[in-house]
C-alpha cells in the first residue's frame, strides 16, 4: 500500500496552497513591445478553437472570454477554425489541447514549436506568442495544454491574474476592472503538480449545507420545482468550476442521504464534462453506499461510474461512522479481495486493475487495523488522516 497524508480525506487541506500555482506574472494591464493584446482600445483579441477538442475545454473558454468582459467590459468573439479559414482572424488567441485539437497539432508541426517541456505530462501547459502560427495569421497568442485539464488549468491561471477570483460567484469576490489586458510574449507555463489529486470532501453537510442548496437549486425564481434532489447537477456545476479555478480536480461529494450518481443522472456526466475525477467518502465504497446487498450493489455502482474518470475508494466501514461488527481485519481483507473482484469483473481483461486509481482512507479503528497488521494490495493509496 502507498501512503498520503491528508485531513480527513485524501485531499482535505491541499487547495490552500494550491490555490495559484506560483509563478511569476504573465498578464499585464500597460501597452510594451512585450505584450501581447488580450483586450485594448475597445476590442478584444478573437478566441480560436478546434472542433475536435474536449468538450470541456470549449467549456471553459466560455468561461475565458466571459472573464475578459468581466474584467474590460469588451467582448470577445469564440469560433471554431480550422487551419485553412483561421486567417480570417486578426492577432487571435488560439487554444487547444495537445494531441486532440487538430489545429494546435498543425501549429506545433508546422512551426516546429517545442512542447517537450508540456507533452505527456499530467496537467500541463504552456502558452506564448508565435509568429505565423497559421497561413495568413501573422502572430497569435497560442494557449497549449498537455491534456484536457491542462488547457483548462492554463485559462483559469489567465483569468484569475486578469483579476476574476474563483470566488466571484461563491463569495461575491469584487473584480478589478481595467480597459486594458495584455499577456507576456513569453507567456506562462506550469509542468505536472507534484499533488496529483486535490480537492474535497463535502463532508456534514446537514443542515447549513443541505439547507442552502434546497432553497437554491430545487426551484427556480418563480417557485416551480426543478429536481427532486437539491445535490443536483445545478448545483454541483458550480462546484465543479470554483474546484478548477482553485487548479483541484478532485471531489468526495456529499453522502448523508445523497447518492451522487443516482440524485441527479446528469451528476456524473457533468463531472466527466467540467473535468472532475469524483471519488466517494471512506463510507461509500465502489462508488456507492446504503446498501442491503452490499456486493451486488457495489456491481451496479462500479458499471454506473465505469465510463467516467474516478479515484475508487476501498474498504468498508460500519453505519454511522462506526467499526463493522467481527474480526475487522480479516472481514476488510476479504471485502478488499472481493472489491478486485469486481474490478475485475467490471472492467474485463483488457484493463489491468492496477492502473485503477483506489484509495483506502486509514480512519479511525481502520487506521488501528493496519496498525495490527491489516495489508492490502500496493497498487492502492493509503490515505492516513490528522485527529481531528
Amino acid at each position: 500500500m502507498r501512503f498520503r497524508v491528508s485531513r480527513a480525506s485524501l485531499v482535505l487541506g491541499v487547495l490552500p496552497t494550491v490555490y495559484a500555482l506560483g509563478q511569476a506574472s504573465c498578464v499585464a494591464f500597460q501597452s510594451s513591445a512585450s505584450v501581447f493584446s488580450v483586450a485594448s482600445n475597445g476590442k478584444a483579441a478573437p478566441i480560436l478553437t478546434s472542433a475536435d477538442d474536449w468538450p470541456g475545454v470549449h467549456r471553459a473558454v466560455q468561461d475565458f472570454a466571459a472573464d475578459i468582459q468581466r474584467v474590460t467590459g469588451v467582448k470577445a468573439t469564440v469560433a471554431n477554425v480550422t487551419a485553412s479559414n483561421a486567417s480570417r482572424s486578426s492577432l487571435p488567441i488560439i487554444i487547444g489541447t495537445l494531441g486532440r485539437s487538430s489545429l494546435i497539432d498543425q501549429i506545433v508541426n508546422d512551426t516546429k514549436l517545442d512542447v517537450s517541456g508540456v507533452q505527456g505530462k499530467w496537467e500541463a501547459f504552456m502558452t506564448r506568442v508565435v509568429e505565423n502560427p497559421l497561413k495568413g495569421v501573422a502572430k497569435a497568442y497560442v494557449v497549449i495544454g498537455a491534456d484536457k485539464r491542462g488547457t483548462i488549468f492554463a485559462l483559469y491561471e489567465h483569468s484569475e491574474q486578469f483579476g476574476v477570483s474563483p470566488w466571484y460567484w461563491w463569495a461575491d469576490a469584487p473584480i478589478a476592472k481595467h480597459s486594458s489586458l495584455f499577456v507576456s510574449n513569453g507567456g506562462c507555463a506550469h509542468g505536472s503538480p507534484t499533488v496529483k489529486y486535490r480537492g474535497i470532501f463535502l463532508n456534514d453537510e446537514q443542515p447549513a449545507l443541505s439547507n442552502w442548496v434546497a432553497a437554491k437549486f430545487t426551484v427556480d425564481e418563480q417557485g416551480g420545482a426543478l429536481t427532486d434532489s437539491p445535490f443536483n447537477h445545478l448545483f454541483y456545476t458550480k462546484l465543479f468550476e470554483l474546484l478548477l479555478r482553485l487548479k483541484a480536480n478532485h471531489l468526495w461529494p456529499t453522502q448523508w442521504s445523497s447518492a451522487f450518481g443516482i440524485d441527479d443522472p446528469l451528476n456524473q456526466f457533468m463531472a466527466d464534462y467540467y473535468g472532475i475525477v469524483m471519488g466517494t467518502s471512506h463510507q461509500e465504497p465502489m462508488m456507492s453506499t446504503n446498501a442491503a446487498n452490499v456486493n451486488a450493489y457495489w456491481v451496479n455502482g462500479t458499471i454506473r461510474a465505469k465510463p467516467f474518470e474516478n479515484v475508487w475508494t476501498l474498504g468498508m466501514r460500519g453505519n454511522g461512522d462506526l467499526p463493522i461488527v467481527g474480526d475487522g481485519i480479516v472481514l476488510l481483507q476479504d471485502i478488499t479481495a472481493n472489491q478486485t473482484a469486481i474490478f475485475k469483473q467490471v472492467f474485463g481483461d483488457d484493463v489491468d486493475v492496477a492502473e485503477i486509481p483506489q484509495v483506502w482512507a486509514l480512519y479511525k479503528e481502520v487506521e488501528g487495523y493496519y496498525q495490527q497488521g491489516l495489508r492490502v494490495d500496493d497498487v492502492v493509496d493509503g490515505c492516513f488522516t490528522m485527529p481531528e
